[in-house]
């Protein structure tokens, strides 16, 4: 009776810890869809640019070029951040659902690794597009105008690096100190009581199932050898 007991406490504490897994897991993949859903637009005004755009024959050959090199650096790395994106979010979650053993913490690992160079793709596409309006600017205004824009988007520029740089370190924490599962699975770590309600369950039995393994639990000392 006791190793039944025993048994199905072991697959509540492994259904739970999955479950919790499962909420990061959604977690990731709302980012990354978010991500991927802006980069997809920014996309489409860099095939505008490229395509649409009609450049005035007397523009500078230099600020046509410069022009050209940002929209196609917009289009790829803002192209680059949706297939990103597509294929962590398809083969994240198909790995978490149908892999085997311990394959939802693998795909929630996996996943927020792959946070940075997509957050660097989408951000590279929003900087190099500020840049081709500025461009555009100079080709298409009198000067005047053309410098109060491109203030206004190095002001732009400015504010998003610095907001950038403010939330990662407001949101920063210490990876050493993130929550983890070992506070359920380590019963010498919590007590009985902090277990059943982690795990969401009052039952009494299971209390005094808990101590009844704790109290029963063979000492493991290794031999010495004189």
């Amino acid at each position: 009776m006791l190793a039944a007991d025993k048994l199905l406490l072991t697959s509540t504490i492994r259904k739970n810890a999955t479950e919790l897994k499962g909420k990061e897991l959604a977690l990731h993949k709302g980012n990354f869809d978010a991500v991927g859903t802006q980069a997809a637009v920014l996309a489409g005004f860099a095939v505008v640019m490229v395509v649409e755009f009609h450049m005035p024959e007397t523009a500078h050959p230099v600020l046509q070029g410069i022009f050209y090199v940002f929209s196609v650096i917009t289009l790829v790395s803002n192209l680059r951040c949706v297939a990103m994106t597509t294929c962590i979010t398809v083969m994240g979650t198909g790995l978490a659902l149908r892999g085997p053993d311990g394959s939802m913490v693998r795909a929630v690992e996996g996943m927020y690794k792959q946070r940075a160079v997509v957050f660097r793709s989408f951000g590279a596409g929003i900087i190099s597009c500020c840049v081709s309006c500025g461009v555009i600017a100079w080709i298409k205004m009198e000067p005047i105008p053309a410098i109060i824009c491109t203030g206004v988007i190095l002001w732009a520029l400015f504010s998003i690096v610095k907001h950038t740089r403010y939330y990662l370190d407001f949101f920063r924490f210490n990876e050493e100190e993130t929550v983890s599962l070992d506070d359920i699975l380590g019963a010498d770590l919590v007590t009985k009581e902090a277990i059943v309600k982690q795990l969401g369950v009052g039952s009494d039995t299971l209390v005094r199932l808990l101590g009844a393994i704790t109290q029963n639990r063979p000492s493991h000392t290794p031999d010495t050898e004189v």
